[in-house]
């Protein structure tokens, strides 16, 4: 019989120091690329982080400038409206009652244009001032010039006409100089948002080459055992700085406060997604116009991430811009349409409308999104009426607008997908919605209570966006619940 071999004393002491000394230079191997990166990439990652966050809040703030512009501009516009509708009203009927808008508007119009030349002051648009001064100059002459003659001696006389007629050529002047105002303000607005993404986009570009470098230089270099762990770490921070340069993007965007009505309340929450490459898309909005109307929206990028984010702003700028032009939702969306066209290539799902504070009507457009949910207590939620392809995706696209008769106790759901399509199962998720509306109609923050019922067994895995309209103490109270209506 053989016998076996048998290693010597110190042949494993030799292997064991042998495999430690390996181990050790593995670890030194795969541990060398991580500490370049944490070297070298990190500061570089702080840098761009800080350089985006003052980017976004620039941003920000230049178009928060514009918006207040925009306002000011509206304003001054409407009562130059008010003006002649109420001196047209006077010369048809000579009843002095219809004078009464004229008076009001020639009285407020002054601290209109103070507010409008204050407002443009920040924005250093070059002639914009001159184009302010211009329209209250022609507004003064109108005044000086044709009404208060008219005024003095009202009637059908060939004198009469002939001022008439000169104060049309008056008006047209204003209007003018109001549409040059609306161009200027709108190219400042769509320049800003160009800057912003061009240095995000430039940032990310110096900073990825910096780490494909880097990678390269490791790679030269001969670590070949450090492969796997670079690249899962240099992934791992790349996918974090995305994570936070979109969140600063929706922190910069979004809107932080909801206007307040006395029989109106407004909620809203805003879930991130818990995976990082599906950050971006989702925004709710909502804000007081001029005329005391509530302008709402919400809306969804196609698609996620920095860019996703970025068109989302721009959705939701060209959504605001529209408003303060168009009464109606559904030419707000129209103009929208034409303004993501022209920028992008993402396809957006949205709503908006406005809540008539006085009359407590709601009108609204969709575009692809969602329907709108009508909760009310003891009582089964319902979808209310949608129509209208997604924005940015034809040209010339027509959208309808709805009417929501609203009633003491209930109020209106507006969401993006994330809410129901969290679970993969659309039918179940709309259920799981519509029941949770109805519980959370007499909740002090409906959005969180819906947020919290949807969501209390799993975290989303897209973003969610939810903005809740309740209705309280009203006069009229129904029999049934109201059915939504098309404006004709």
């Amino acid at each position: 019989m053989r016998q076996q071999e048998r290693p010597g004393p110190g042949f494993h002491s030799r292997r064991y120091l042998s495999m430690t000394t390996s181990n050790r230079a593995d670890l030194k191997a795969e541990l060398r690329a991580p500490m370049l990166v944490l070297l070298f990439v990190v500061p570089l990652l702080a840098i761009a982080g800080w350089r985006v966050e003052a980017a976004v809040a620039d941003a920000g703030s230049y178009q928060h400038d514009i918006r207040i512009a925009q306002i000011a501009r509206a304003r001054c516009l409407r009562f130059q409206l008010d003006e002649e509708t109420g001196l047209r009203g006077y010369l048809a009927t000579n009843e002095k009652l219809y004078l009464e808008p004229y008076t009001t508007a020639a009285a407020a119009l002054p601290a209109a244009f103070a507010h409008l030349k204050e407002s443009l002051g920040p924005l250093s648009l070059g002639d914009v001032q001159e184009v302010a001064h211009s329209e209250q100059r022609i507004n003064a002459a109108w005044i000086a010039s044709i009404v208060r003659p008219l005024l003095a001696h009202p009637g059908r006389s060939a004198a009469s006409l002939e001022l008439q007629r000169r104060g049309k050529y008056l008006v047209d002047q204003f209007r003018n100089d109001d549409q040059q105002l609306l161009i200027i303000l709108d190219g400042a607005a769509a320049a800003a948002d160009q800057r912003s993404g061009r240095a995000i986009a430039n940032t990310l570009f110096y900073v990825i080459g910096a780490v494909i470098a880097l990678t390269l230089a490791a790679g030269f270099l001969g670590f070949q055992q450090a492969q796997a762990s670079r690249s899962a770490f240099e992934n791992r921070v790349l996918y974090e700085n995305q994570k936070r340069i979109a969140d600063l993007l929706q922190t910069a965007f979004l809107n932080n406060g909801l206007p307040m009505s006395p029989h109106v309340g407004l909620h809203a929450t805003y879930v991130p997604a818990t995976t990082e490459e599906k950050v971006g898309g989702d925004w709710y909005d909502a804000f007081e116009l001029p005329d005391k109307r509530i302008l709402f929206s919400i809306g969804d990028v196609a698609g996620h991430g920095i860019e996703a984010a970025v068109v989302m702003s721009r959705a939701r700028q060209a959504i605001v811009a529209a408003a303060l032009h168009e009464d109606d939702p559904a030419k707000v969306l129209e103009r929208a349409n034409a303004s993501i066209i022209l920028q992008s290539a993402h396809m957006v799902t949205a709503i908006c409308g406005y809540i008539d504070t006085k009359t407590l009507e709601v009108v609204y457009a969709t575009a692809g999104h969602p329907p709108p949910v009508l909760a009310r207590p003891d009582h089964a939620s319902q979808f209310l009426p949608h129509a209208g392809i997604p924005l940015g995706i034809m040209q010339g696209a027509t959208y309808r607008t709805f009417v929501a008769r609203v009633f003491d106790g209930a109020m209106i759901v507006l969401y993006t997908d994330g809410v129901t399509e969290h679970k993969r199962n659309l039918l179940q998720g709309e259920a799981r919605l519509l029941e949770a509306a109805r519980l959370a109609v007499l909740e002090e923050n409906p959005a969180l209570a819906i947020r919290n019922h949807i969501f209390a067994s799993a975290a989303p895995i897209d973003d969610v966006a939810i903005l809740t309209l309740s209705f309280k103490d009203l006069r009229v109270q129904p029999t049934s619940l109201p059915r939504s209506t098309v404006c004709s």
